[in-house]
């Protein structure tokens, strides 16, 4: 067995090597990043839109695909964004693969629509939308891979684009090359080599018009700002790259101190995330922004914290009050609770201000989710139950009885003590988050607090010896009704 599994191995590496050559040979001007990424057996759907990019990436795997079992399959996504020229492309795209005996798959896209309708800019909804093309497609027709034309030059822009938006390093790192089922075989190879390879092998393909508008980021980028550079140093773009990887390798270090932290400190309840804010305060700022990135992304993959938003939850962090709370985009909230930072898209629960009449039976408090139901004893019970849903009272020390919230004022003599203090140092004492206070249920007799249901009794109302009626309370969440 051992003798068989060394042989496939070293028969699939001869294969990886002979497919490399195939590639060298037939692509002389080109960095193809093959090595595992494309395997023997895989099937391939290349998001192909007609431009020079992905057209001449078609054209190299049919290359590879006559010297290893790959199926490929092509994808084009119309985002009827720029009219009779987005239905030419469609067409050629169409055409080209009827001419290669290919599989094609074509879907059209209101991007400018839907952009509109979630308000986003038309880059980005794009993108979402053709990922989510590109991920349907795979899913229905079992392609285990999906081949992306992004080259080095993308790779540049997306880097200086970043770096004015001040996305820090996790954000400055390299695209990868291969996430998940994305592969990006050129993603080392230069804009100007694959123009190249396609004049050399007069390779087909439609211009995108909207490449010379530089109302585009980065068209800009490549028509304004890029001849400038390259003024200053014609290899500017080499120096870049350099750059780059050296700080992917730097990004990979702080990516796993992340991991370790998180391991160790992050706890989840009910969807939150949280974690120990002293345990946070002792790890370097760079570690710390990543730690509450990865975090934010668990919560919402589509939104990248910005160093501005890091400097918003520090804030917070290092501050002296106890509870605090910031909003950022995607609806996520942070919470600081005492020692806790809590990271939640659940909506911050809302202040319940009425104050409600009981009768001495059954009552139904629907703000508050419980039931609340009182029954008077005869005799005092040979033990009290350690239950937090249930209390005893002397029943004559009582008069009105009310429910209702935490107002500002409010004391009561928790059991066991001769003084009153103040409802508030309670709640801090039990570490109660601030904007749960006022959803916590308090028993009242003519006003007085009685009992803060499921936390302390008032020492005023408690049975004693001299005690001959007593009233029994006790909580119950709702029932689900089943239909």
């Amino acid at each position: 067995k051992h003798a068989i599994s060394e042989l496939s191995r070293h028969r699939a590496e001869l294969q990886r090597r002979i497919a490399r050559d195939v590639v060298l040979k037939y692509t002389p001007v080109l960095h193809f990043n093959f090595d595992r990424n494309i395997e023997e057996g895989d099937k391939v759907l290349l998001g192909i839109s007609g431009g020079i990019d992905s057209t001449v990436l078609l054209f190299v795997l049919l290359e590879i695909q006559k010297e290893i079992g790959l199926e490929l399959g092509l994808a084009h996504i119309n985002h009827m964004l720029r009219g009779k020229e987005s239905e030419r492309d469609e067409r050629f795209v169409k055409n080209l693969a009827r001419r290669l005996a290919l599989s094609v798959h074509m879907q059209k896209v209101d991007v400018k629509k839907i952009a509109s309708e979630r308000g986003l800019s038309i880059q980005h909804a794009g993108r979402e939308l053709r990922y989510r093309a590109f991920s349907e497609i795979m899913s229905k027709y079992d392609y285990n891979k999906i081949a992306i034309a992004h080259n080095l030059d993308d790779q540049i822009e997306t880097f200086l684009l970043r770096a004015l938006k001040g996305t820090g390093l996790r954000g400055l790192a390299a695209i990868p090359i291969k996430r998940g089922a994305i592969i990006r075989p050129f993603l080392y190879t230069y804009r100007a080599d694959i123009a190249e390879y396609a004049e050399l092998h007069s390779i087909p393909f439609v211009e995108d018009s909207s490449n010379d508008k530089i109302v585009y980021e980065r068209n800009f980028l490549r028509k304004k700002i890029f001849p400038i550079m390259e003024n200053l140093n014609p290899a500017f773009k080499e120096k870049l790259f350099s750059l780059l990887k050296d700080l992917t390798y730097i990004d990979h270090l702080f990516k796993e101190k992340s991991r370790l932290f998180l391991k160790k400190h992050q706890k989840s309840k009910k969807g939150d995330i949280s974690l120990d804010v002293k345990s946070l305060n002792k790890i370097d700022d760079e570690t710390k922004f990543r730690v509450i990135s990865d975090v934010v992304a668990s919560l919402e993959p589509k939104f990248i914290p910005l160093r501005e938003h890091f400097r918003q939850i520090q804030k917070i962090i290092c501050a002296e009050k106890p509870n605090l709370v910031s909003t950022l985009p995607y609806g996520i909230k942070i919470k600081k609770v005492y020692d806790r930072l809590i990271f939640t898209k659940t909506p911050l629960v809302a202040p319940i201000k009425e104050t409600f009449s009981l009768s001495m039976s059954k009552n139904r408090l629907s703000p508050f989710k419980l039931n609340l139901k009182f029954s008077r004893l005869a005799k005092k019970p040979e033990s009290f139950p350690k239950d937090k849903n249930t209390a005893f009272f002397d029943y004559e020390k009582l008069g009105n009885l009310t429910i209702r919230t935490f107002m500002n004022g409010d004391r009561f003599t928790p059991l066991g003590m001769k003084n009153m203090t103040k409802l508030k140092d309670f709640f801090i004492s039990l570490k109660i988050p601030k904007e749960e206070r006022k959803t916590i249920p308090l028993l009242l007799s003519d006003g007085n607090i009685v009992w803060i249901v499921g936390h302390r009794i008032d020492e005023r109302f408690k049975i004693t010896e001299k005690t001959k009626k007593i009233l029994k309370a006790t909580t119950t969440p709702f029932r689900s009704i089943r239909r």
